[in-house]
């Protein structure tokens, strides 16, 4: 029988925080995107990666 230990419960909780954050985060990137749309400008979830690299590049 394996102990019970607070690390792997803390390992958990911590993973499944970290999964509604970027859930979160998806969802709003999606939300502001489809907000202000380019209709020139790359769509999709690598357009904001894509316009990084163009300022990086500039």
């Amino acid at each position: 029988m394996q102990p019970r230990t607070n690390a792997g419960r803390r390992t958990r909780n911590t993973v499944a925080v970290a999964l509604i954050v970027a859930a979160v985060w998806a969802g709003a990137a999606l939300a502001r995107g489809a907000a202000h749309a380019d209709p020139d400008g790359p769509t999709g979830p690598v357009a904001h990666f894509s316009r990084a690299v163009e300022l990086i590049r500039s």
